[in-house]
């Protein structure tokens, strides 16, 4: 699983990691800050691009990471691949569930308390996952 292209696409891969995790970073600290309202078209736009991201990554992945961990000669990466692929359904259906509660201004006005708890759960639970294959998975394949 080595190589110029692996390492291109474990690259890319990390690059949607942090693009992922800035959007994330910045509705957070909105929430944080109380600020959401002045910057709702911005969060709002984060959350989208957050999906359009995650999407791409996604596909990343099954192009890519999922046929390389299930072909491995080596059963500890097919069984992770098959891990992560399925724990990856989990949260992409949860943030899925995520957008379309809140991927417009008034939605977001509506339930206001329901999307900071919202975020905070969803990107916690992005940003555990993400740390996980950046510390368990990745370097298994660099």
């Amino acid at each position: 699983m080595k190589g110029e292209n692996n390492a291109m696409d474990m690259e890319s891969l990390k690059r949607q990691h942090r693009d992922v995790l800035t959007l994330a970073k910045y509705i957070l600290e909105q929430i944080a800050g109380g600020e959401v309202e002045k910057n709702l078209d911005e969060v709002v736009r984060c959350i989208n691009t957050i999906s359009g991201k995650l999407k791409l990554h996604l596909m990343s992945e099954d192009q890519f990471l999922y046929p390389a961990l299930s072909s491995s000669a080596n059963p500890m990466l097919r069984r992770f691949g098959k891990q992560y692929g399925e724990e990856m359904e989990i949260v992409t259906g949860a943030f899925e569930g995520y957008k379309a509660s809140y991927n417009t201004a008034p939605k977001i006005r509506h339930d206001m308390a329901g999307f900071e708890a919202a975020s905070k759960q969803i990107f916690s639970a992005l940003s555990g996952r993400i740390g996980r294959e950046e510390t368990e998975l990745y370097p298994l394949l660099d």
